[in-house]
């Protein structure tokens, strides 16, 4: 009888550690916001009034949280030729961008050219911003493009406060034209993996970039705007960007306010494996939003 303790205190020891990961595979979890009709978002929500289907099948709601989760804003520069000469259309448009973005939203900004440096630690003063703005200069090198971008996906990795994170590129055609796939694979990970909103700008002008942009940052800004929902833009030169920065900041602001007062949803799933659909039932009158990661781009 002795030889066999070992064994099953083995399948015990097993069992202990796969039991809480099947029960988290049985639950499910979604974001709802409820606007009511006053204009207004509802901010006591009770589980009782919530329903959850998955493939049709009712779940029973477990916990109903309310979230007010901060957004942060990552804004890269590209520093060279294109987006400087004349600098002022980007300072303008700098200037108009953060008056756009609301208030307590935290913003950190990085010049990419001739590689991705801090031009101000992040902040919440929109003064301080501005202030750092004077330490955008002009480079003759290219703007790091991709690896910029890559560096901000690894910052928000390393941020374990929960957040809403958004990343700004304001880049040109210029700079490297090849990037490995294992870089690429993981840059969308991390996106994915936070719920990250990507929005990009490309400046053309430079070799071979003409009115299309560049190759690889066009083909970058695509993907990357339409995995995250962002806003992906092609323009002649750096002059546009003194107009086209603020709508970027409206852009922000509008998301920053539908990000705002959600609740997360915990059910349990009727099978261990996740649904193809999701729906949800609110017995309160009002204006509903559902997302699976709370990410309202």
């Amino acid at each position: 009888m002795r030889r066999f303790l070992p064994v099953f205190a083995a399948i015990l020891g097993v069992l202990a550690v796969l039991e809480p990961r099947l029960a988290a595979q049985k639950e499910g979890q979604l974001f709802v916001k409820i606007v009511g009709s006053d204009g207004k978002p509802v901010e006591d929500l009770k589980t009782g009034e919530v329903t959850v289907t998955e493939d049709g099948a009712e779940c029973k709601t477990v916990k109903v949280e309310p979230i007010d989760w901060p957004m942060k804003v990552q804004i890269l520069i590209d520093n060279g030729k294109i987006n400087t000469n004349p600098i002022n259309p980007l300072r303008d448009g700098l200037t108009a961008l953060l008056e756009a973005i609301p208030e307590g939203v935290e913003v950190a900004m990085y010049t990419t050219a001739p590689q991705p440096r801090p031009i101000g630690k992040p902040t919440t003063d929109k003064q301080q911003l501005l202030k750092s703005m004077a330490l955008i200069a002009p480079d003759s090198g290219a703007g790091a493009f991709f690896d910029a971008l890559s560096e901000a996906a690894a910052r928000t990795d390393k941020d374990k406060t929960p957040h809403f994170p958004v990343i700004l590129m304001i880049g040109s055609d210029l700079g490297r034209s090849d990037v490995r796939d294992r870089d690429f694979q993981k840059l969308q990970e991390n996106i994915i993996k936070h719920a990250m909103t990507v929005h990009i700008i490309v400046a053309s002008g430079g070799a071979g970039g003409g009115a299309s942009g560049g190759a690889l940052q066009t083909d970058l800004g695509l993907a990357l705007t339409k995995l995250s929902g962002g806003r992906y833009e092609n323009i002649t030169g750096g002059t546009r960007l003194a107009t086209l920065l603020p709508e970027y900041g409206k852009r922000i602001a509008e998301s920053n306010a539908k990000q705002s007062h959600q609740f997360r949803v915990t059910y349990e799933r009727p099978t261990a494996k996740r649904g193809t659909q999701l729906g949800t039932s609110i017995s309160r009158p009002g204006t509903v939003s559902l997302s699976i990661d709370g990410h309202m781009p």
